[in-house]
């Protein structure tokens, strides 16, 4: 191998092509057949963008990392490391992914350390070898390949601190701890009270359930009105220039999802936003051989980082989040499904938003429908994805009330996140409770008038297996945020404890009690016994009539001016469906409810890839 203190005549004249002078950290390439053209189209993009020119010329795709990398490491004068490592036990893997250097074992022979230099450490090891210093007893691989040896290495502590790190920070905040005693002694209480009213005054039990689930629908239904009626779509920020926007890091978890991930990776690289800021993870299960042999085939650039998700349980979406999170180096994130298409613009619109307003901590998204059409399932489903995030959330956000996230397009700052504790591994619908731990610990979520395309089931299988995940979740989530009432009310305030209360009981309570009660009222009104109820449980009736229409009004009226905003045909007509929608929804919650007690972490799948539509992929904008 050259050594360092001899470069040839080429290497000495490498650092200008013409009258123009380049960067130290792509200079040299030029002795290892990387052509004139592409490095300077690099040293202008990391001008224009201002950004280290490696990351310019890598996230770009004008070299492959491997090959950047094993010429650095020949023009250092250092080994280009392969195969395994055994690094020292002590190392902290989160920090030696972040800092690029990693110490090898004290037992080891040969070099001391790995490193995978970016920008400035570059620059430096560059810098001491033109000006002749020997070479450091390092060992150079790329940031993949380091970040992939790291997990390998440290397999066991990344795979428990994925699964419970916010467990280890505060028990009371995971699903994986259960109910609590006092939330058992509740519930035995109320089975117990239950039960004695049945048998001894079941007039009584049936009065005061009614009078219990009258006051959460209507403080639902107050809820929703006020949200809908309060929903705006926020202005634009003003702009940043491409120098001023921050690193992004865009994680997808993938598992499963051979079909799709080829049109996810057309939506990423769609993105305007300047390719050596952005920071792309793809979370895979190590079993996914189709997932992973589907990526590999794409040779992807090097801002696609590919993370191999270390085995461990529990096996969720928020389990993979968490480990990408380790390894994320961005300022702000945003998490998409496999499946998504993300508006070109959508990072600069969020990056624009949280430079205005310090105070927002996070955004949600517009989540919409690219299969409406499928079938009624498909349509219905759009309808209320069309409510919730075009009117209830931006609603809710108007108020400053808590806001149960979507599951992608998601969007925080990253220290932000990091104080929350991340995602809950344990719990299955982790975005309604990381919405609601938002507002525990004081963080801000906004909305972003910016859309998502998704793919929504259009299957009744596929449709009830992720509902009843859905519902789980949020049976979860109320375990979690009722274990200590005092303290939930205290850090969010009577208003928004309130609020949240409502929305997460309402989901659980509402999808198991609301059908039957009206079911049961309808009876009394219309079964062959009718006359023999008294005058108080007609009045009874009435009041779950009222409430019945009412609520039916508040998903109705959204969801037309929703749908109506959107130019969606036929809506009128589907909405002739809802109650057979959601007696869909009333049974997949009672089936959550089984689910939650016979297995609590199971992630059922949804299968993506399967939409009748097929929607030409918008690309405009894109910035090269």
């Amino acid at each position: 191998m050259r050594g360092v203190t001899d470069p040839p005549a080429a290497d000495r004249r490498e650092n200008a092509i013409g009258s123009e002078t380049l960067p130290i950290e792509i200079a040299f390439l030029r002795s290892y057949g990387v052509p004139d053209p592409i490095r300077s189209r690099a040293a202008e993009s990391a001008r224009s963008h201002d950004t280290g020119a490696d990351a310019a010329l890598l996230g770009e795709g004008g070299i492959s990392a491997e090959r950047f990398y094993r010429a650095l490491a020949d023009r250092l004068g250092l080994t280009y490391h392969t195969g395994e490592a055994d690094f020292d036990r002590l190392l902290v893997p989160e920090t030696a992914v972040h800092s690029g250097f990693a110490r090898f074992a004290a037992n080891s022979s040969g070099p001391r350390a790995l490193v995978a230099p970016r920008g400035a450490v570059l620059s430096f090891l560059l810098q001491a070898a033109e000006e002749g210093r020997p070479p450091p007893p390092i060992s150079i691989c790329s940031p993949q390949r380091y970040g992939a040896l790291i997990r390998a290495r440290f397999a066991v502590r990344i795979a428990r601190d994925a699964a419970d790190g916010l467990g280890d920070s505060d028990p009371s905040l995971t699903a994986n701890s259960g109910l609590g005693a006092a939330q058992i002694i509740v519930c035995a209480y109320a089975a117990v009270a239950a039960v004695g009213c049945w048998l001894f005054a079941p007039s009584l039990g049936r009065a005061l359930i009614s009078i219990f689930l009258w006051l959460l629908f209507a403080s639902g239904i107050l809820l929703r009105s006020a949200a809908v009626v309060a929903s705006e779509n926020p202005a634009a920020a003003a702009p940043l220039s491409d120098a001023e926007l921050p690193v992004y890091t865009v994680i997808a978890p993938l598992h499963r999802e051979a079909r799709v991930v080829g049109k996810l990776i057309r939506a990423l690289d769609a993105l305007n936003y300047p390719r050596a800021k952005l920071d792309i993870k793809l979370v895979v299960e190590r079993g996914d051989a189709e997932t992973l042999s589907a990526i590999a085939a794409l040779r992807l650039p090097a801002r696609y980082d590919i993370i191999v998700a270390p085995p461990g349980a529990p096996r969720t979406k928020p389990r993979a989040l968490n480990i990408a999170l380790a390894a994320s180096r961005g300022e702000l994130l945003v998490v998409y499904d496999a499946e998504d298409e993300p508006a070109p613009d959508q990072l600069r619109l969020a990056a624009a938003r949280f430079a205005a307003d310090a105070s927002i901590d996070a955004l949600q998204g517009r989540l919409t429908i690219a299969n409406a059409s499928d079938s009624w399932l498909s349509q219905l489903f759009a309808i209320e994805y069309s409510a919730l995030f075009d009117l209830v959330n931006p609603g809710l956000a108007a108020l400053d009330l808590p806001i149960a996230l979507g599951g992608t397009s998601n969007h925080f700052r990253m220290t932000t996140l990091r104080r929350v504790g991340g995602w809950d591994a344990w719990n299955v619908t982790e975005d309604a409770d990381l919405g609601v731990r938002l507002a525990r610990f004081g963080a801000r979520v906004g909305a972003l008038a910016s859309d998502t395309s998704e793919e929504a089931p259009n299957t009744l299988g596929n449709w009830f297996r992720q509902r009843v995940r859905w519902q789980k979740g949020w049976m979860q989530t109320l375990i979690v945020h009722s274990r200590q009432p005092r303290r939930f009310a205290r850090e969010l305030g009577a208003v928004r404890a309130l609020s949240a209360a409502v929305l997460i009981a309402g989901t659980v309570i509402g999808g198991l009690f609301g059908t039957p009660l009206l079911l049961d009222a309808l009876w009394r009104a219309f079964g062959e016994e009718a006359a023999a109820y008294g005058p108080l449980a007609r009045a009874g009736d009435v009041v779950t009539y009222i409430l019945a229409l009412a609520g039916f009004q508040t998903l109705a009226i959204p969801a037309l001016v929703a749908m109506r905003r959107r130019s969606m045909k036929g809506a009128s007509a589907a909405l002739l469906k809802m109650p057979a929608y959601y007696g869909l929804v009333w049974i997949a919650t009672w089936v959550a409810l089984f689910d939650l007690a016979i297995r609590p972490f199971h992630w059922g799948k949804t299968d993506h890839g399967r939409m009748h539509a097929k929607p030409a992929l918008r690309t405009r904008g894109a910035t090269r």
